[in-house]
């Protein structure tokens, strides 16, 4: 199964971020994710994130990326 890595986009400055979250697909689909904060590396805003807000970049074992949502 694929891991993922979770991304989500800036509301203040419109910069799409890693949030060092990785989980597998199972996961990300059973998750909830009702109020996680990140801040944002381009202007420092903290931001509160919920699931809809994420977008997923698979990470398959090749190494290659490739965005799914």
């Amino acid at each position: 199964m694929p891991r993922l890595a979770l991304r989500v986009r800036c509301p203040a400055c419109g910069h799409e971020f890693d949030t060092g979250i990785r989980m597998d697909t199972r996961n990300f689909a059973r998750a909830t994710f009702a109020a996680n904060y990140h801040v944002c590396p381009a202007c420092g805003r903290r931001g509160t994130y919920g699931k809809s807000d994420y977008t997923t970049v698979e990470q398959p074992a090749d190494g290659r990326r490739s965005p799914t949502r």
